[in-house]
């Protein structure tokens, strides 16, 4: 039988977190996800960079297997 860590500690914390949140206003959960994306926003340039690199390769022919 397998001895798994005790994790309730983190389930707690989790309800608090949530209990948190759904106290704030509409704005601050608003401000909240703002800030969510402008954190985000190097990600998705690059992202969006490599996908546009990828449009301006040209095809690459398939080869038949053998």
């Amino acid at each position: 039988m397998a001895i798994y860590p005790d994790v309730s500690d983190i389930f707690a914390r989790k309800a608090a977190a949530r209990k948190e949140r759904a106290r704030l206003s509409f704005a601050e959960k608003i401000a909240i996800i703002e800030a969510m994306r402008a954190r985000a926003a190097p990600f998705r340039r690059a992202r969006e960079q490599r996908l546009e690199t990828r449009e301006d390769e040209p095809a690459k022919e398939a080869r038949p297997s053998r």
